[in-house]
Formats: structure tokens, sequence, C-alpha cells
């Protein structure tokens, strides 16, 4: 299967945002049984309800500001109020307080945005005015030892970011402006077992053929360290997430060649391993330890056009479990 050139991606996933015109009028839809097949979706796993929660995305200029859950067998559309409809908003789960943290994305007509929504019982709150730059194409993560959801980079304007920045579940904290380099599309983990954020990859700038980054760092919650060990191909549009049975960090996806949009990696705290090459095809997908299941589920991502598939990462391999 042939893939994208570099510069079409970045135009197709990036500078469309800017481009498209969302959708207006009010032609009736058929009721759905899944989520759309939409570029740049976010998605957490809600621990206190045991669900799969996804929200947002574009497609064809239209935003989508829909919340869907997946509670194992079967996807719902969340009715209610919620946060305007968006490009790449990032969610994450604070387990402690058992709630979902959403900020920033993107839209045509507001550019980079800087709201800060909480996902509690099922129902969307607005809960922060103040806190990061507005931004999109970030990164966010939970640290559950202490008990802070992490944020790093992302763009806005056209320039990339390089603060770091923590919610206590009341305020957002500049925590640091200096550690990795300036940078967007990046995967970021926390490994609960070393109690580390994990940084790795990401892009310098949002533009056609932009440099790609295959670098890896770590934040303690008092400075970012690089470790200097070879991993994965330098990549962009990539996913991670903390798989909490097999502690280890899980990679997948990103990256310029065509064998890199299938690959699986891990990372033990000390080794990249490359543990599968016939996974989904993906750019940008969104990777979540499913608590109930045990096991790291992938959503969405694109390889030409946006997917809306759920899958699930079974020792070295890959599974299909919805649509």
């Amino acid at each position: 299967m042939s893939h994208l050139p570099r510069s079409a991606r970045v135009i197709r996933v990036i500078v469309a945002i800017t481009l498209l015109v969302p959708l207006t009028g009010g032609r009736a839809q058929p009721v759905a049984s899944a989520p759309p097949a939409a570029f740049s979706v976010g998605a957490a796993f809600d621990v206190g309800r045991n669900r799969l929660v996804v929200f947002g995305g574009f497609f064809r200029g239209q935003y989508f500001g829909d919340t869907w859950e997946w509670d194992g067998h079967t996807w719902t559309r969340s009715e209610g109020p919620g946060p305007s409809p968006r490009n790449s908003p990032q969610i994450v789960s604070d387990e402690a307080r058992r709630r979902l943290v959403l900020f920033g994305g993107d839209t045509r007509a507001d550019g980079a945005l800087g709201d800060t929504w909480e996902r509690d019982a099922g129902t969307w709150r607005r809960v922060a005015t103040s806190g990061p730059p507005p931004r999109t194409v970030h990164a966010m993560v939970y640290d559950s030892d202490r008990k802070r959801v992490v944020l790093f980079g992302g763009a806005a304007a056209g320039e990339v970011l390089g603060d770091t920045w923590e919610w206590d579940g009341g305020e957002w904290t500049r925590v640091a402006s200096g550690g990795p380099p300036a940078r967007a599309l990046h995967g970021l983990a926390f490994d609960a077992a070393r109690r580390r954020v994990v940084l790795f990859g990401g892009t310098r700038a949002i533009a056609p053929n932009a440099e790609m980054l295959g670098d890896t760092w770590e934040w303690d919650g008092r400075a970012w360290a690089q470790l200097k060990i070879p991993g994965p191909s330098a990549r962009d549009h990539t996913a991670m997430a903390y798989d909490v049975a097999r502690r280890v960090i899980v990679l997948h996806g990103g990256g310029a060649g065509p064998d890199d949009l299938a690959e699986t990696w891990t990372f033990d705290g000390s080794v990249w391993r490359r543990v599968a090459t016939s996974g989904p095809r993906r750019m940008n997908p969104k990777l979540v330890f499913d608590s109930s299941a045990k096991a790291v589920v992938l959503y969405g991502g694109f390889n030409g056009g946006p997917s809306n598939e759920l899958w699930r990462f079974v020792g070295s391999a890959w599974e299909r479990i919805a649509p």
C-alpha cells in the first residue's frame, strides 16, 4: 500500500485546518452507530465509568463537537452541552479525581484554543479561564504519582512551543520553559513504574517537509533530561500510552517511511524495542490503556483518509474490535 508524501500529509492534517470552512445548515443526518471517521480527535479512558471517551476532530470542512463513549461492546453518543467543536483537542484521565481533562485544539474561525474542561460522571464543565497560552497539536498526560496533568509543546499561529505546564485540578502552573526543543505532534506517556513522563519525537515546525525528531526525554516533576539511547526512527504524528499490565510504554505509528505507519515499539525505561510491524497503518491515532480489558487500545488516526476503527494490542499483535 502506498503512503502519502510527507508534504501532502502535513498539508492535509495541519495546514488544512486553516483552509477548511466549517459546515453550516440544518440538513438532517441519519443516526450514527459509531463516531464519524475524523482527523485529529481527542480520546481518553474514563476510569471512573469504564468508558473510552472520544471527542472532536474534523473532516471535509466540518469541526465535530460530539462526545462518544465505548463501553467495551457498543458506541453511544452522549447528549448534553460540552466544549465547542474543534480539531486536535487533548484529553487525559485524572485517575485520582475520576474525571477527564480537556485542553485546547483549534478551528479556522478561532485559531488555537486555550480553554480547559473537565468531564465528571458523564457531564462536561468548563473549569478554567486562565492557563497555558492557546495551542493545538500539543501533548498531555496524567502523572498518577504526583497527581498532575502534564502538558508540553504544541503550536499556535504557526509557531511551535516548548513550555511545560501542570494542572492540579484547580489551576494551571508553568513549571518549565527549558528542556526538549520546541515541537508539536509528539508522543507523551507516563511511566508509572518509574514515575517519569516520557516524550518522544515530534516536528520542529508546522510546515511541509519540516524536520522530524527522534529524541527521547524524561520529566521527573522537577527537570527534563534527555536519554541518549537508540529508538524508533524520527517521526511526528505518533502516539504513546503506558501499558499498566506489561509495565512498558507502547508507541505506534507516525513517521515518514512506508513501514513506520504500522510499527509498534515498547520502552521499558532503558531500551526501545520494535515488537510489531503489521499493525494498523496510522498517523496521529489515539492510544489509551483500557483498565477493564487490561490492554492498550487504539482509536482512529488516518492513512490517506481518517478512520473510526478501534483496535486492541494483545501480546505482540493487534486485533480489530470495532466497528
